[in-house]
């Protein structure tokens, strides 16, 4: 979906409904909750395989001891400029993690 594409559905909405709270829920995961925030990054964002799951920016990878070569073969999870929500219930994540080790 695109931002345009979210604003003309939220436009429709009556100023009760946009009163209400943002959830969200994430079958894949089991997990739901509020959406507390949305994000843009000024970066591209990767993922590395850490648990529980993390981005890091570039910088943060080379901080990390990652090569600009490894850096590159990486997928972008987030691209740069792009706005994101991220799919957090803390305590659930945490949780099924700690029962997994």
């Amino acid at each position: 979906m695109k931002l345009k594409e979210l604003k003309v559905w939220l436009d429709k909405l009556t100023a009760e409904e946009l009163e209400k709270e943002l959830l969200y829920n994430s079958m894949d995961y089991g997990i739901s909750g509020h959406v507390s925030e949305i994000n843009r990054t000024d970066d591209n964002l990767y993922y590395v395989g850490d648990e529980p799951v993390l981005l890091h920016t570039s910088e943060d990878l080379r901080k990390r001891g990652f090569t600009e070569k490894q850096i590159a073969e990486l997928d972008v999870e987030i691209p740069q400029g792009c706005y994101y929500i991220e799919l957090s219930n803390e305590y659930s994540i945490l949780e099924r993690f700690l029962h997994e080790r």
